[in-house]
């Protein structure tokens, strides 16, 4: 079986910045929030759909960016997944057809199949799960994961109908939007590869945070209870799974000396306390986070790689870097990878 590496990196912003305090000038709800103070949120970037800018424009930027970083051609890729938590094409949210379809085409990689996958804030690392295994079963050589995350519709609908500092529809302002690809294939040697990619999905939790239409307004709007998310049990399932799958090869997390550490960016004090979880169960010190949410906020299923992306372009990870990857996300879903990157640096 033939072992996966990280290969290459792409990613890609809309063009429109906004300052916490200017999106919150247009807030009609009549609520008052300090989101920079609670968050650590200063800037973030959401799409102009007017301008063109949608899942499938930025996704494919994303995706050329990810080829042009690489030593493949579209037409070498085997396999796109998509797997952004939905699909906006223009001002329309689409399921068919698949969104890696019309990003292959657009990108010109015309043999490659593709398949949209969704799950949360974790569909990223879910897509690279699956195509790891497709390479490591010899199924596929070269195969690229394209996450376009166009989530600040349901911000929209906080802006109009959230109240309270309380307001299930707070979180909501955290979100922006941004896309990555990430380009997966064979490992050539033990110095850039993954390791391992382990997920669980919690579903009695599942309505802790849901996306849907609102009843009083054409807005979409997401509702979720942080406090109950974010209390510790649920902070520390992941360095719980994490060391149940350490355990069983025979190392722990000290043994593994990682590099850099990446969690969901959904606030400073949020990966503080996912810090503090993984130090309690793993006994052992966190190394150095990698953290962006402060200027981009909380890109749903691309924050992962978007914080690695902004690191690498600042030249601030040393080829051959070990890196833990942290992957939280509503349903719920927990997870984490570990990856030895070199050709990813560049």
């Amino acid at each position: 079986m033939s072992a996966a590496r990280l290969g290459a990196l792409g990613a890609a912003l809309p063009q429109r910045e906004y300052t916490t305090d200017e999106l919150l000038t247009r807030m009609s709800s009549g609520g008052q929030f300090d989101v920079e103070r609670i968050t650590g949120i200063r800037t973030r970037r959401m799409v102009d759909r007017s301008a063109g800018e949608d899942s499938l424009s930025l996704g494919a930027l994303a995706a050329q960016d990810c080829l042009a970083r690489s030593r493949y051609e579209a037409a070498d890729l085997d396999v796109i997944i998509s797997a952004g938590t939905t699909v906006h094409d223009g001002f329309h949210m689409v399921f068919e057809p698949a969104a890696a379809h019309e990003i292959a085409r657009r990108i010109g990689a015309d043999n490659a199949m593709g398949y949209d996958v969704v799950n949360a804030c974790g569909g990223t690392m879910t897509a690279i799960y699956l195509l790891e295994n497709m390479i490591r079963a010899g199924l596929v050589r070269t195969g690229m994961v394209v996450t376009a995350e166009i989530i600040s519709p349901v911000t929209e609908g906080a802006l109009a109908e959230a109240k309270g500092i309380r307001d299930l529809q707070f979180p909501a302002l955290t979100l922006a939007d941004a896309a990555v690809a990430v380009i997966v294939d064979r490992a050539e040697d033990e110095h850039d590869r993954i390791h391992y990619v382990d997920m669980i999905t919690s579903a009695e939790f599942s309505p802790l945070c849901i996306a849907k239409p609102s009843d009083a307004s054409e807005n979409m709007i997401m509702l979720t209870d942080n406090m109950t998310m974010q209390a510790a049990p649920r902070r520390e399932t992941w360095a719980k799974l994490h060391r149940d799958r350490l355990v069983k090869r025979g190392s722990t997390f000290a043994d593994e000396k990682f590099d850099f550490i990446v969690f969901h960016q959904l606030g400073v004090a949020f990966t503080e306390k996912l810090a503090e979880s993984g130090s309690k169960i793993h006994e052992a010190e966190m190394p150095p986070r990698l953290a962006t949410v402060h200027k981009y906020a909380n890109t749903g299923a691309s924050t992962h790689f978007l914080a690695l992306y902004d690191y690498i372009s600042r030249g601030e990870i040393p080829k051959g870097s070990k890196v833990c990857l942290v992957p939280t996300a509503s349903g719920m879903i927990f997870g984490v990878m570990s990856a030895t990157i070199d050709s990813l640096v560049g």
